[in-house]
């Protein structure tokens, strides 16, 4: 019987790939309520916008292949590049008239991720953070952002915050560091340095 090893990788990427386009920036389009000021009115119009476009430019990105879910040398093509980048526009105005809109800070994150910039990311997601402890998508998308910088330890004290906050974002991140760690050992030196 031939072992199929090689293929769990493969198979275990794309359930990670997967599910992190159908979450993308991790919530749907969203309404104000009918209590909300002009801003809010206007800012969730501008996230709804963003929304819509990275749902655009992730279907475009369905056909690459994406190996880990943490590695962004792989980038969209042109067309899923432009969507990106208009959607943190959007995004980026979403937060300028609500300073406290998590999930646009969320998103603003998760289009600087796609994009490859990986420090924009990172301080995007750490606003999100500090305006929700417990926002567990922005904690795992962080964890991902750190292992794309070759910061293991980092991602590793975003699982062990989502495990303590019980959440499910937690086994993906599991599963994208122990991908992360194969791929270490696999580019490791045979003698063991």
């Amino acid at each position: 019987m031939r072992s199929h090893r090689h293929l769990f990788p493969i198979v275990l990427a794309t359930m990670l790939f997967a599910a992190g386009s159908a979450l993308a920036g991790g919530t749907e389009t969203q309404a104000p309520s009918a209590k909300a000021d002009a801003n809010t009115v206007k800012a969730t119009a501008a996230y709804n916008e963003g929304v819509l476009k990275v749902k655009r430019a992730d279907a475009i990105g369905m056909g690459m292949s994406k190996t880990f879910a943490y590695d962004y040398a792989a980038r969209p093509d042109g067309k899923a590049l432009r969507e990106y980048e208009q959607a943190i526009g959007d995004f980026a105005t979403a937060v300028s008239l609500k300073q406290d809109y998590k999930e646009a800070h969320n998103y603003l994150g998760y289009c600087y991720r796609r994009l490859g910039k990986l420090e924009h990311s990172l301080a995007a997601y750490d606003k999100a953070i500090k305006l929700d402890p417990k926002f567990a998508l922005a904690r795992e998308y962080r964890g991902e952002t750190y292992l794309a910088l070759g910061q293991p330890e980092k991602a590793e004290a975003e699982l062990a915050e989502l495990k303590k906050q019980g959440s499910d974002q937690a086994a993906v991140l599991e599963m994208s560091i122990g991908m992360y760690r194969d791929r270490e050992k696999q580019a490791a030196p045979a003698g063991g340095h």
